[in-house]
């Protein structure tokens, strides 16, 4: 009998880098159709020194070259201890497991294309060596994943949209699937057809997180409960400056990152600013606002319901503010359909990775601009 039943485990560092989320779920395949199980989830702390040699390669300063070769290395070998890791916690062993699919941790990614020597040209920096994880693990590992849609055609971002279809399409009513991470993404799956859209709708917790750790002097790296967000008040003449920013009224397909909302805003924008409990409460409302507005720019209907998941989904002033925004739709958490918002990225990849390896079509060309539909990923074998 054909296999129906595989075990995958999917690894994600965000941007963020402050973990490796490690997911093991079990897919079935039978019948052409696809269910998802949760074995079980694992949040493998990222060391501090590892940290600082990453956003170190943000910087893109002198030495940056032989700092991510070894770095590479060096995180292949963490990946490879947090499937270790998951793997004893759930009691499976490495000859249960079909594949691993790793996202990696991205160092930088250029979304639009840049001239270079007579070409236009986009590109991509992931860094965690799947060898390594394969090597450590004895488990065949499918990484990589942006190139293969940047090389036909696409941005090589979003790429969760390939599980939120999966797992929303047949809920018969017009679902935004928003995660909201470093950066927030949107999956538009409506109740009928198949006009999928999906694209970055801009900053979720990057620009927040950079804040918090200015104002606290690096003591913390997230307003944990918003206990700080709680002290302040949106400063709406800023609020209004930063929804100005030209990538809002960009058309979708599109995605962003660090590149556009990391440092280099911090520092243009905070050129007059003092950051204060005020200035951070405006960046959460920032988060829900550029949503909202992402929204009624460019999806096609009103969502019915908004599922929300990624760091953000525990920000209570960000779904507060997204209720406001958007009084005509529904918006939970992940929880209430059965997905836990930390973990839904790395399920992505664990799905992801099996398409690689069954040399399944894994791409959504609506989301990145793709001119065709691909199996992305590179496999590792041990």
């Amino acid at each position: 009998m054909k296999k129906t039943k595989y075990t995958a485990v999917g690894l994600m560092s965000g941007t963020s880098v402050d973990s490796i989320d490690a997911s093991a779920v079990q897919v079935d395949l039978d019948n052409q159709k696809v269910s998802l199980e949760t074995i079980g989830n694992l949040s493998y702390p990222i060391p501090e020194c590892i940290r600082k040699q990453i956003f170190g390669l943000f910087k893109d300063s002198g030495g940056s070259l032989c700092n991510l070769a070894v770095l590479n290395i060096r995180l292949g070998y963490l990946f490879a201890e947090a499937v270790t890791k998951l793997l004893k916690r759930t009691g499976l062993k490495p000859d249960d497991i079909t594949v691993i699919g790793s996202h990696g941790q991205t160092i930088y990614h250029v979304a639009d294309p840049l001239e270079l020597c007579g070409k236009m040209v986009r590109g991509t920096i992931q860094t965690g060596e799947a060898s390594v994880i394969a090597q450590e693990t004895g488990i065949p590992v499918a990484s990589d994943f942006r190139t293969a849609d940047i090389a036909a055609g696409g941005s090589g971002a979003p790429l969760v949209p390939f599980l939120d279809i999966i797992l929303f399409k047949n809920l018969n009513k017009n679902i935004a699937a928003q995660n909201i991470g470093g950066i927030g993404n949107v999956t538009w799956i409506p109740g009928t057809g198949d006009s999928i859209t999906a694209f970055d709708t801009g900053p979720g917790n990057m620009i927040i997180d950079g804040l918090v750790n200015i104002f606290t002097g690096g003591k913390y790296r997230y307003d944990k409960n918003c206990f700080i967000g709680k002290q302040g008040k949106v400063l709406q003449d800023v609020l209004k400056k930063w929804m100005e920013h030209p990538y809002f009224k960009q058309k979708p397909p599109k995605t962003t990152g660090r590149e556009e909302f990391g440092n280099k805003f911090l520092k243009e924008e905070l050129n007059n600013i003092k950051v204060t409990p005020d200035v951070i409460r405006t960046a959460e409302e920032l988060t829900a606002c550029s949503i909202a507005d992402s929204y009624n720019r460019f999806l096609p209907e009103k969502p019915e319901t908004v599922i929300v998941t990624g760091g953000g989904a525990h920000n209570s002033i960000i779904i507060d503010s997204l209720k406001k925004y958007l009084p005509e739709s529904e918006v939970v958490t992940g929880d209430e359909y059965g997905i836990d918002p930390d973990f839904k990225e790395a399920a992505a990849f664990a799905l992801m990775g099996l398409w690689t390896i069954l040399r399944k079509k894994n791409n959504v060309p609506k989301a990145t601009g793709a001119n065709r539909k691909i199996i992305m990923g590179k496999i590792s074998y041990p």
